[in-house]
């Protein structure tokens, strides 16, 4: 039988000089380094096969679904020699982009250290989960690997890898797939592969019907303000210009809501001294409702707030879950201080007046709010809301695969729990994301 194994140096070998220099880097390079770099690649390629549905909205679910198979064999049967190498690289792949937001800070350096720091980080994770050959440890290993929320940061989900494929996306089916892969690759259980191959079946999602979208006319608006020029002062006026364009649109085309993303509007937004844009946004929300992101604050804090105008008033609701690192420290804080001294690193840090997620009423509709990295964690999708309002400002890390990832983990989370997703961001795709084969693009920028 095929074992990823034979790709790994033996013992057979022809013997190298340990003299020759050359030769010894060579050999090192050739099968300690490329062999882990080439795997963790495969491993992350149902993420890459990602890239065409995230720029088209269309994406092929038989060869995602041989991509993610072919991913999950690899972790089984990789030599727990090139454990820690496979983990760094698939750490690296899945997560290099952490550090892009470093760029508009004074502390751009770390742009290239922090993807380092997190590459050991997922090493030593998977270096334990594949100390062993066994692959039945793998096995349970890999169906629990998701639930290591490293520092309250829950995007390493390899069951998500099934978002586009043919596969139900459930804990039960994944368990199934894992151990089918497994049989496949013990020898002993040779005579068992037929059998296993037929279990597949029971891992096929044969509900992939088409969603019910609702009747109102949402308009999701994709902006592309570049992170860097969005909070300077001489910026605002045409940044919220842009805005007021999109909205008088939107009236124009008669639709009944239009979304615009995270913090669209950079400002504090119900402060005295913004009134005046409340109150024109008061005003257009007498023609159609109008969702839209902004910062808040009260005697207790900011906040990462999603604003609702509607009939002549509006109403909020912050954000509850915070991004680990982007918005909230999940560190002490002694420990945070010391690395913003050592580093020169000022911190965001935003307040969360609550831990139950927020639900917004639109009309006869019922969304459950969330912002950006909300919508990512399966906290946000408590009681199976029917509809979800995601907004998003992806610019922090254009270009990466951080809003692909996105992407696959909100299409995991809205084919678990049977939610619509309806998605506005800035700097990156928007979309309505289903519960099922459909991926459907309704965006207007000007």
């Amino acid at each position: 039988m095929f074992n990823i194994r034979f790709f790994f140096p033996k013992d057979n070998q022809p013997k190298i000089n340990i003299f020759n220099a050359e030769n010894k880097i060579t050999y090192v390079i050739k099968n300690w380094l490329f062999m882990p770099l080439v795997l963790a690649f495969i491993f992350s390629l149902p993420i890459y096969a990602n890239f065409y549905t995230y720029l088209y909205g269309e994406y092929f679910p038989y060869i995602n679904s041989i991509l993610v198979l072919i991913s999950l064999f690899v972790y089984l049967n990789i030599d727990k020699r090139f454990a820690f190498l496979f983990g760094f690289f698939v750490g690296i792949f899945w997560f290099y982009w952490i550090g892009l937001s470093f760029r508009y800070t004074n502390s751009t350096y770390l742009v290239y250290i922090i993807p380092v720091i997190v590459g050991i980080i997922y090493a030593i994770l998977i270096w334990f989960a594949l100390f062993f050959n066994n692959i039945i440890f793998r096995a349970i290993t890999l169906s629990l690997i998701g639930y290591a929320t490293l520092f309250g940061f829950d995007w390493f989900v390899p069951d998500a890898m099934l978002s586009f494929s043919i596969f139900k996306v459930d804990k039960i089916s994944f368990v199934i797939i894992v151990a089918i892969l497994g049989i496949m690759s013990i020898k002993k259980l040779r005579l068992y592969r037929f059998l296993a191959v037929l279990l597949l079946f029971f891992a096929i999602d044969f509900e992939l019907q088409k969603a019910r979208i609702p009747n109102e006319k949402i308009l999701l608006t994709q902006t592309n303000t570049q992170q860097g020029e969005k909070w300077i002062g001489e910026n605002a006026d045409k940044i919220i210009q842009y805005n007021f364009n999109l909205i008088q649109n939107a009236i124009d085309k008669e639709y009944d809501i239009v979304v615009l993303p995270e913090t669209a509007f950079p400002m504090i937004l119900n402060l005295s001294f913004y009134e005046g844009i409340v109150a024109r946004l008061n005003e257009l929300s007498t023609k159609i409702t109008i969702i839209t992101g902004a910062q808040r604050n009260d005697n207790f804090g900011v906040y990462n707030t999603t604003y609702i105008f509607s009939d002549g008033s509006y109403y909020f609701a912050d954000k509850v879950f915070l991004a680990p690192f982007g918005e909230y420290m999940p560190i002490p804080g002694f420990i945070a201080d010391f690395f913003s001294k050592i580093f020169n690193i000022k911190y965001s840090s935003f307040d969360a007046n609550s831990k139950e997620p927020k639900n917004i009423a639109v009309g006869n509709l019922i969304f459950r709010n969330a912002i950006c990295y909300e919508a990512t964690t399966k906290k946000a999708y408590k009681d199976n809301p029917k509809y979800m309002m995601l907004i998003s400002n992806n610019m922090w890390f254009k270009p990466s695969s951080e809003p692909v990832i996105q992407m696959m983990l909100v299409k995991y989370y809205a084919r678990l729990h049977k939610t619509i997703v309806f998605h506005s961001a800035n700097g990156s795709n928007s979309a309505i994301i289903t519960p099922n084969i459909e991926l459907k693009f309704r965006v207007q920028g000007l």
